[in-house]
């Protein structure tokens, strides 16, 4: 699980707890399982509703990946990017075919595959745009699930204050109990607007940043890989990507390839 997620979480309760001990108040009355059980159930249930099955399929493994802060390493791209030129400009473009398994990143591997097919210049940039769209896609699925879940857990949570002012109203005979079941009434709504703000919100905006870090990767992969197509050594292929990344991160051709010396 990334740190910055776990503690953010810590954090933000931590923050109820001091202030809830700084007035002098019992935790107690802040304790509801129904209250959580409605709220959940209710904002699952909804956001179910407004997906297709096969859009939530894949929502398990991207929550997953939010919480755990996966991210591509750009730097291992561009280093093997620029060892696949090495070799296309030595040895010519089928010579890749040898190293495609070693590629792990999928759309990498497709990229290097269509180099040694030998396919045009517009037909791999076509390919590969199309993939980097449908990636676009598909994680916008899953953020968008999480957006729809913050919206509804607090209108899920003024669902559940509704009936609990309808059950109060409905035994004023008793008006030792009205205090307790207002607090009980309001204590869903402040469930709604928690698990909106410290984890759907939250996720929906990892998920975001994590699509536009993922996107950007592939676009660095496909420039690279075109920048191959057209006979690049590998000295300017580590240049020109190496200018997508800020200058503190730009690691040079001496320290990728291990050769100081490398032909322009």
């Amino acid at each position: 699980m990334d740190p910055l997620f776990l503690g953010g979480l810590v954090l933000a309760l931590l923050g109820i707890i001091i202030a809830t001990i700084i007035d002098g108040n019992s935790f107690a009355p802040l304790i509801g399982p129904s209250s959580a059980v409605l709220v959940l159930l209710g904002a699952l249930g909804a956001g179910l509703m407004a997906f297709r099955k096969a859009d939530i399929g894949s929502l398990p493994k991207s929550t997953v990946k939010a919480i755990k802060g996966d991210s591509l390493d750009v730097q291992t791209t561009i280093t093997q990017l620029a060892q696949l030129a090495e070799v296309a400009r030595r040895d010519g473009m089928l010579a890749l075919e040898a190293r495609l398994e070693t590629i792990e990143d999928r759309f990498v591997r497709t990229g290097v595959q269509l180099l040694v097919d030998g396919v045009d210049e517009e037909v791999l940039r076509d390919t590969l745009e199309i993939e980097v769209a449908a990636t676009d896609d598909r994680h916008g699925i899953a953020i968008a699930f999480f957006k729809s879940l913050a919206g509804y857990a607090p209108t899920f949570g003024m669902v559940g204050t509704v009936i609990g002012l309808i059950n109060m109203l409905g035994n004023l005979s008793d008006p030792s109990q009205l205090g307790k079941g207002m607090a009980l009434a309001l204590l869903t709504t402040l469930y709604g607007v928690m698990f909106a703000n410290l984890l759907f919100n939250p996720v929906a905006e990892r998920l975001g940043r994590m699509n536009e870090l993922e996107l950007a990767a592939m676009d660095v992969a496909l420039d690279g890989i075109l920048t191959i197509r057209r006979g690049a050594s590998p000295r300017g292929v580590i240049e020109r990507l190496e200018s997508y990344l800020p200058p503190s991160e730009r690691i040079g051709v001496a320290d990728r390839l291990g050769k100081p010396g490398e032909a322009a």
